[in-house]
């Protein structure tokens, strides 16, 4: 039996892919494969409005086009607008935004369905609460969100060895190279349980992982409720989230 690291592996190179972005950052980026699953989740296969949240050079919306009247791309990159604008040059029903969608003027209740991959786990916490606001704003009643990223789709405090085993995978795949070798890796303990608390009093919060209940206290917030989880690691997934009732 393949360990748990190897089947991680296995199943995000499906799904996620290392690139360099057209403004240079070093990257993760989903596959056409995460794009075709996002687009199953979704419930909304049509309509007036779709919204793609951190867009980068447009490939997530391809599947899309051609099922809504309007697509938006939304993303704080110039230069990744510039790559995604020319991609959709003949599509005028496609246009793009540059900027942080809470600074946006989208027209309230609008939106039928909006996209988001590997995106919101790099929102900073304290941008967060407005974001998620936004987004319910901007979704119509009856609209949702569907996303994709890096969340812990298990409760870590009521299972520390699961969590011990993420939270190491997690720190030598995720956080860069250096920052991990330098910084993080002669200082983990073999054979030690790192739990939750461990994290939280030993890891700087710019590098905490965050869990599904963190989440809801932030949907619940903004009016949102998270309706349904799709797990393709314990630390990756499909969720769609709509207004509270």
């Amino acid at each position: 039996m393949k360990d748990n690291s190897i089947l991680w592996n296995e199943t995000l190179q499906m799904y996620v892919q290392h690139r360099v972005s057209p403004d240079g950052r070093d990257t993760f980026e989903s596959t056409p494969q995460l794009t075709e699953a996002l687009q199953v989740f979704a419930t909304h296969k049509t309509g007036d409005c779709l919204l793609d949240l951190g867009c980068g050079w447009g490939a997530s919306l391809q599947p899309f086009v051609g099922h809504f009247k309007q697509l938006i791309g939304v993303d704080v990159s110039t230069e990744n607008l510039q790559k995604a604008q020319a991609l959709y040059a003949a599509q005028p029903q496609v246009h793009f935004l540059q900027g942080e969608l809470q600074d946006l003027p989208i027209t309230p209740h609008s939106v039928d369905l909006l996209i988001s991959s590997l995106v919101l786990h790099q929102v900073p916490e304290e941008k967060q609460a407005a974001l998620f606001c936004k987004i319910a704003e901007t979704l119509k009643p009856e609209g949702e969100m569907v996303f994709a990223d890096e969340l812990l789709l298990f409760d870590p405090e009521a299972d520390p060895m699961r969590f011990n085993e993420v939270y190491r995978y997690l720190l030598a795949n995720t956080l860069p190279a250096t920052i991990y070798e330098q910084h993080i890796k002669p200082y983990l303990v073999e054979g030690y349980t790192y739990t939750w608390q461990d994290m939280k009093e030993n890891t700087p919060p710019q590098f905490w992982f965050h869990s599904l209940n963190d989440l809801r206290i932030k949907l619940s917030a903004a009016g949102l409720v998270l309706k349904e989880v799709k797990e393709l690691t314990p630390f990756f997934g499909m969720l769609r989230v709509v207004h509270s009732v």
